[in-house]
């Protein structure tokens, strides 16, 4: 054996040690194996848990409610004891002892009953509320339980999966009502913006029906576009060939039915937080869904132009989904050819010839659909050779992702995976905060405030 180590943990009034605790008293010997080097993990949520325990007790001597005379009869106060109360840290819970306060008129009896929820509206420290917040963002409701819980080495009931699923939908709810505090006095003006909208439908549990969409928004000034190098491609219909990463964006999204006055005024305030104005000019791109339009729209009056083009990347997809045989495939792409180069009702006469000479019942349906598809949106439909060759932008794929990472990670992950819109709302409104940034800036305000308000 090589020693002890002792570590004590002591409570000092006015220079005095008025209480010493024993945290750890472990003897130390020779190390013959990698687990036994330094402090494994029980032992430092033990001692972390010692710690907070010493450091509650000392500043449990101020905690009591804070009232000068009895509410029943305005009497004096005395102190009459403590009671003790359930306090959560984040790697242990904690029994701290509150004052009690009893009337001094002994014809009154009125005695408080205080507890740390009484003291400061919630009884979970903030860190902890906004670990569980994030853990629960990324993760299901029980496998977060299980992560918070091999965190804390020890199994708590504050990390039930239901009290989880509450934490998101409290923290969430307030983020939606309260993102109009969060723009900035002052934000750089954007002369051009860059916005797509896009949905995603996640499986329902309501009886009736099988899913509902719930859709997203992402916002950003193209001068916040970082390229990396990379040798161009001949072919001019593929991706950029150029990998880009969006350095400062907002992001909005909503699940609910309320005729899109969520996700419209969201994405208003996402793109003020990107510095629109007036004068800013603003190039939409969408998959085509009168829903997205929509949203686009509801922008015309708090900007100067809006440019709407129909997102090559999803056109592209559309027509990846067509096969056909040889010897019509040469025919239907030059029709990708034509709307490629901004010749839009060549491509749709060009429809009429191959339709009829499809022996292939289920692709004939699926060239009628691209053909109603295009024809849909055929003022959305611009010369993308053009663009492009002007460095314009011409495709969502840069932000494609936003629809993947708002809601397929975390609602889509498991096939039997269903959702209320009302479950769904809130957990989307986290995601979106973590993807635009603002829950690094404005994380800790909306945790306290979503918890406190709601106690």
């Amino acid at each position: 054996m090589i020693g002890t180590i002792q570590i004590i943990a002591k409570i000092i009034v006015d220079g005095e040690v008025v209480e010493e605790t024993i945290l750890l008293d472990k003897k130390v010997d020779k190390v013959s194996s990698l687990e036994q080097l330094g402090f494994n993990h029980k032992e430092q949520i033990d001692l972390i848990s010692g710690c907070q325990d010493s450091l509650l007790k000392a500043q449990s001597t101020d905690l009591y409610d804070d009232i000068d005379s009895c509410p029943k009869c305005q009497s004096k106060l005395k102190f009459a004891g403590t009671v003790k109360s359930l306090f959560h840290s984040v790697f242990s819970d904690h029994k701290v002892p509150v004052k009690r306060r009893k009337c001094c008129n002994k014809d009154c009896g009125w005695t408080s009953v205080p507890s740390i929820s009484s003291l400061f509206k919630a009884n979970t420290h903030p860190d902890l509320s906004k670990l569980q917040t994030e853990m629960s963002a990324n993760y299901t409701y029980r496998h977060a339980q299980r992560i918070m819980n091999a965190m804390s080495y020890y199994t708590r009931k504050v990390n039930n999966h239901n009290h989880l699923h509450s934490i998101v939908e409290t923290v969430g709810n307030y983020i939606c009502s309260n993102q109009a505090q969060d723009i900035p006095a002052h934000i750089p003006v954007s002369d051009e913006l860059i916005l797509q909208v896009d949905g995603g439908h996640l499986k329902t549990k309501e009886a009736n029906s099988r899913s509902f969409e719930a859709l997203t928004s992402v916002i950003y000034d193209p001068n916040n576009i970082q390229y990396s190098e990379a040798k161009p491609q001949e072919n001019l219909e593929q991706e950029l060939p150029r990998r880009a990463t969006i350095l400062s964006k907002h992001c909005a999204a909503s699940a609910l039915d309320d005729n899109l006055q969520t996700i419209k005024k969201q994405t208003l305030l996402a793109a003020q937080k990107q510095g629109m104005t007036v004068e800013t000019k603003i190039t939409a791109l969408c998959d085509g869904a009168s829903n997205c339009w929509n949203v686009v729209e509801s922008l015309e009056e708090q900007c100067s132009d809006i440019t709407k083009i129909l997102d090559w990347f999803h056109i592209a997809m559309k027509f990846k989904n067509v096969s056909l045989p040889k010897y019509l495939a040469t025919k239907f792409n030059k029709i990708k050819w034509c709307v490629w180069n901004g010749l839009t009702s060549e491509a749709l006469k060009r429809f009429d010839e191959i339709i009829p000479k499809t022996r292939n019942e289920k692709m004939k349906v699926r060239l009628t659909k691209l053909k109603n598809y295009l024809t849909n949106n055929q003022d959305y439909l611009v010369n993308y050779s053009e663009r492009y060759r002007e460095g314009k932008l011409i495709s969502s794929s840069l932000a494609e992702s936003n629809v993947e990472t708002l809601i397929n990670q975390r609602c889509k992950g498991q096939q039997h995976m269903k959702w209320t819109r009302e479950g769904a709302h809130p957990l989307l409104q986290i995601r979106a905060a973590i993807a635009s940034n603002d829950w690094n800036i404005y994380g800790n305000e909306y945790v306290l405030n979503a918890t406190t308000q709601s106690a």
